[in-house]
């Protein structure tokens, strides 16, 4: 750990700092084709051309180190994030030290140009794959079309007596009656809207701390493994987790002084995310609780914190209520869904267990596709120690989600949740730093 002083000195070399960037770049493009072009390989599209091979001839040649990289990245994660913490230097982890000017920022021109490319590289790696085929991806697809078409049918009551998921339901719905497009071709596009919204969202968070590096981490998302797997057909997943970035930049933003209009903004953000996705809610609330409980006046801050996701809480409370009262199959909704997870539990297809937890590394190699982004992410901990709010929130969101990614029963959400795109951001613009 102590030579890691050094390597970070010598990345200050402005050359050394254009010279890693070009290969960032290179690799990411080569990466991105070279899937693509296997995608539409096997749709049936081969593409030809002189040196049409060469991406795909990249993603094979990376594929001889897969079986070992994600547990490569997941150690270096884990590694980084421990130097963070405990490494020499390390000031009192309760005071508030500032490593940089966090809200300085330069060239906002160029800040917005870097957003929209984003979002428009994350549009098209979506929409493409969807281009090429009249059927829609995704084994969860169909249950959401489903969904949809009963709400037309039996009403917008149903999304909230029969899912746990209202609000992203009745979401989805109102949107497929405002495009007038029919169920399957709103599938084709609604992974697009949630690719931009999430990229959008996490330019929203990063910009609240660091505004420089917003952009970069808001490119890095668009070509993350996360941003695709999560497109395939995990919308609800797609659809929280802009709802977590949009949250957390929210309270980043209102934290120091927040009026009584801001928290009732910060209590409905709460709601809507329990109602769209329960298990990010709770993650939101220990994420934030963690990380006062490390800062200055904590007992204060923590006081105000639950006062601000009381609402909440009681919501989920009146439905756990509800769903004593009504059990299946009289009500199906968020309180029977919030059961399943503690025990043996009645759903529409039978009776369910989720007991069976056991430890599992088969999500750590959602880390495997993208080694670039764990590597920037590597150091974007070694740039930034956990002395400012705002990074330790990062520092203890990453530690619960590597936790959870290795448990079977929450390892493919949890992996995705893992805000890789966020640190790797932080890193690229540390590493081009010029100051």
């Amino acid at each position: 750990m102590s030579r890691a002083i050094p390597i970070l000195r010598t990345l200050r070399s402005i050359r050394l700092k254009w010279l890693l960037l070009s290969l960032v770049a290179i690799a990411l493009c080569l990466e991105i084709a070279g899937l693509a072009e296997g995608f539409s390989n096997s749709l049936g599209h081969p593409i030809s051309g002189t040196y049409a091979t060469i991406p795909s001839e990249f993603v094979a040649t990376g594929s001889l180190v897969f079986p070992i990289l994600p547990y490569l990245m997941l150690v270096m994660i884990v590694g980084a994030l421990v130097y963070g913490v405990m490494g020499p230097n390390r000031a009192n982890p309760i005071e508030e030290v500032r490593d940089l000017d966090l809200q300085k920022s330069h060239g906002k021109i160029r800040e917005y140009v870097v957003l929209v490319s984003a979002i428009a590289v994350a549009a098209f790696l979506v929409w493409f794959p969807r281009s090429l085929q009249s059927l829609p991806i995704g084994g969860d697809t169909l249950w959401y079309m489903t969904a949809v078409e009963t709400i037309n049918r039996e009403g917008l009551s149903w999304a909230i007596v029969y899912t746990d998921k209202p609000i992203f339901y009745l979401t989805t719905y109102g949107l497929q009656q405002v495009s007038g497009l029919s169920v399957i071709d709103f599938f084709t596009i609604l992974p697009v809207i949630l690719a931009v919204g999430a990229t959008a969202s996490v330019w929203f968070f990063v910009s609240s701390f660091y505004r420089g590096a917003a952009g970069y981490s808001a490119l890095l998302m668009a070509t993350s493994t996360s941003l695709m797997r999560t497109s395939i057909d995990l919308y609800a997943s797609f659809f929280a987790t802009s709802l977590l970035f949009l949250t957390f930049g929210l309270y980043l933003r209102f934290r120091e002084v927040m009026n009584a209009r801001q928290r009732l903004f910060l209590q409905l953000m709460l709601i809507v995310i329990l109602l769209s996705y329960w298990f990010v809610w709770g993650l939101v609330l220990v994420v934030l609780l963690g990380a006062e409980a490390l800062s200055e006046r904590r007992l204060r801050r923590i006081k105000a914190l639950l006062t601000t996701a009381l609402p909440s809480m009681g919501m989920l409370g009146l439905f756990i209520v509800i769903s004593l009262i009504r059990p299946p199959p009289l009500y199906w909704g968020l309180g029977s869904s919030f059961a399943l997870y503690f025990g043996r539990t009645t759903t529409p297809i039978g009776p369910v267990t989720y007991n069976t937890a056991s430890f599992d590394l088969v999500d750590v190699g959602l880390l495997q596709y993208n080694p670039i982004v764990p590597i920037l992410a590597v150091l974007g901990l070694l740039f930034f120690r956990p002395r400012t709010f705002p990074v330790r929130t990062i520092y203890v969101w990453s530690s619960i989600m590597l936790v959870f990614s290795l448990i079977s029963m929450t390892g493919l959400h949890a992996a995705l949740l893992v805000p890789l795109p966020v640190l790797a951001g932080l890193g690229l613009r540390k590493m081009l730093d010029t100051r």
